[in-house]
């Protein structure tokens, strides 16, 4: 009978890359097992104390409206100004002659009158004593001095009454400059204490968008140390896998063959044919005994 032959052949990876694949392998399931880690911290940066207080001055300004009070008077003094008219012309010159007359016209008659009540008791004095004149020539004297006196006394008073108005009507012309340059003051303090507020408000809102630019930044960091530590196990693996990607794959091939006979009966024919040359060699009946009678 024809004998037959079986190979099987196996194949397998170098047990030095077989277990580096191996472990890459358990690494990447251990990092797909991950769940996802969502960062529990602040991103953006509040605003800061001195913020807050500056939106208060600003708040605080314009609900008070700041500055709006002496502008309304500007503008109430500009419009008194624009219908200045004669009527209000005389009416000032009358106010300012008002405390000239009291404390210059009529001090200065007063003492005018006085010093005519003195002069005319001297002079009756000394007429008496000296009896220079009669009783005739003494009242013309009486009279022309008398009418000397009212000369000056008129005099004086159309003097005083002249620079007393000359004064008041220049008091009263400057007037309306004087009110519209005391009305620009006006508005330009209410423009300066609104434009105080807004310095102080820009001055604390800096300060604050400095500290909070700063506590934003410490933020990022610690965003970016956050998003770092979670990808560290898949830079790791990428890391494992680039360097096994460049390893060699060497194949170990193991063959086993098997030839297989005709089973029992092919043997024991074998063994009888075997046995029928030795017997031929060492002559009839010797292998026959040593076998017990098989042939």
């Amino acid at each position: 009978m024809a004998e037959t032959t079986t190979t099987t052949t196996a194949q397998a990876l170098n047990p030095f890359i077989q277990d580096i694949l191996s472990r890459n392998y358990q690494f990447a399931q251990q990092v797909a097992a991950q769940p996802y880690q969502a960062y529990q911290g602040p991103r953006i940066a509040g605003f800061r104390p001195q913020e807050m207080q500056a939106f208060q001055t600003a708040e605080q300004a314009a609900t008070n409206q700041v500055g709006a009070q002496q502008l309304q008077q500007a503008t109430d003094i500009a419009q008194r100004a624009a219908g200045y008219s004669p009527q209000q012309f005389q009416q000032d010159v009358s106010g300012f002659m008002s405390p000239f007359q009291t404390s210059v016209i009529d001090a200065t008659m007063a003492r005018l009158a006085q010093n005519r009540a003195e002069r005319d008791a001297a002079t009756k004095a000394q007429m008496a004593s000296s009896r220079a004149f009669g009783n005739e020539r003494r009242g013309v004297y009486e009279a022309q001095l008398a009418g000397e006196q009212d000369l000056n006394t008129a005099q004086t008073l159309a003097d005083l009454y002249n620079r007393g108005y000359t004064q008041a009507a220049g008091f009263a012309q400057g007037l309306p400059g004087q009110q519209l340059a005391g009305g620009r003051a006006l508005a330009e303090y209410g423009q300066q204490a609104l434009g105080n507020q807004q310095t102080y408000a820009n001055m604390l809102a800096a300060s604050g968008q400095a500290q909070r630019d700063m506590a934003q930044r410490n933020l990022e960091l610690a965003y970016q140390d956050f998003q770092a530590q979670r990808a560290y196990p898949q830079q790791q693996l990428q890391t494992l896998l680039a360097g096994s990607t460049g390893l060699p794959s060497p194949v170990t091939s193991t063959q086993t063959q098997v030839s297989p006979g005709g089973g029992f009966f092919g043997t024991a024919g074998d063994v009888l044919g075997v046995a029928g040359g030795l017997d031929k060699i060492f002559g009839t009946g010797t292998v026959k005994k040593f076998l017990g009678g098989l042939i």
